[in-house]
């Protein structure tokens, strides 16, 4: 099994932003000395005044010099809020100068805020979605594409340089609601859960996916998994680091109307099924049950949260890679 990190590109306002990048290059060179294998990104717009967001393209792009032989990677790229053009441009040079180790994770999105700043109706977003990635996959390998969709239009367009992957890089397609996962099954190579998702509406999603993979006698393929985790000495320190943070979160998923499942609920509901947390042992036991039951490939994780103190986000990576990745190895 391979492991990722996503960085820590999401903070508060507590946090200067020159020691927020300081802190993800530590977390890349932890993840890279720990034996991880991914680095991961995300991807939002106008947080307002009380949390800061790095753009994950020009971040990727600074941190793959860190960790050469690391896979880099978007989770997720808000695609519907873009050209196609632009983000066949964009991954295609991701892709080259990571050596052909990029990952396009893209995603629909979700935020009232995003859509009106960018003056693209909410309704149109799985559609956009639908007909980028398609448009990116040709413009990925062919050149002088011509193109009319309802949304998008081309006359002889071609992109150079083109990625180093061919036909592209994998492209993970997140989903929170079972038709979202159909859409995935359809358009993307694999499902990436969010760390958000229960293993109740895992199971339901792995079933609606492969099904859809079936239908359209596409291979299944195990989702990639996001998870939240925290690893600590043992289980009630690990979790004391965790809970206003993480209820912080979660409220904000719920205020913001994050699509799925609930999320106004405590620390103590909401952490069932959904974080991977406690001492090493613990943990590598937890992470073997997703292999046993999920035939789980790859696990990236979330492991800074908003509040914390990076340096704890740092001891968390050095101590699974130290204690946990060596069990799946």
């Amino acid at each position: 099994m391979k492991f990722g990190i996503q960085i820590n590109g999401h903070f508060s306002t507590e946090l200067k932003p020159a020691d927020a990048f300081d802190y993800a290059v530590k977390q890349v060179r932890a993840a890279r000395d720990g034996g991880f294998d991914g680095i991961f990104a995300a991807h939002h717009y106008a947080l307002g005044t009380g949390e800061n967001m790095f753009q994950p393209i020009p971040l990727l792009a600074r941190l793959a010099a860190e960790a050469p032989d690391m896979t880099m990677g978007t989770a997720i790229y808000l695609l519907s809020l873009h050209n196609p053009v632009e983000a066949a441009e964009l991954s295609a040079t991701l892709d080259v100068m990571t050596g052909g180790k990029f990952v396009f994770g893209v995603g629909q999105g979700y935020r009232d805020v995003e859509f009106t700043s960018f003056g693209i109706p909410r309704g149109n977003r799985g559609g956009r979605l639908d007909e980028a990635v398609a448009m990116i996959r040709k413009l990925w390998v062919e050149d002088d594409i011509d193109w009319k969709g309802d949304h998008f239009t081309l006359d002889g367009v071609s992109i150079n340089p083109k990625p180093i992957q061919q036909p592209g890089p994998p492209i993970w397609v997140g989903g929170d609601t079972l038709r979202s996962v159909r859409r995935a099954a359809r358009i993307g190579d694999a499902w990436m859960t969010s760390p958000r998702h229960s293993k109740g509406f895992i199971r339901e999603a792995i079933q609606v996916f492969n099904q859809r993979r079936e239908a359209l006698e596409l291979p299944a393929a195990p989702p990639v998994f996001f998870r939240e985790l925290f690893v600590a000495d043992n289980r009630e320190e690990a979790e004391q680091e965790l809970v206003e943070c993480f209820e912080r979160l979660y409220h904000m998923y719920h205020r913001e109307g994050q699509p799925g499942e609930r999320y106004d609920r405590t620390f103590e509901e909401l952490k069932e099924d959904r974080i991977i947390v406690g001492s090493p042992q613990e943990v590598t036991e937890e992470i073997q049950s997703y292999q046993d039951e999920f035939g789980a490939e790859y696990m990236f994780f979330r492991v800074y949260y908003l509040g914390m103190d990076p340096e704890k986000s740092l001891q968390c990576i050095k101590l699974f890679g130290k204690e946990v990745v060596p069990h799946f190895t």
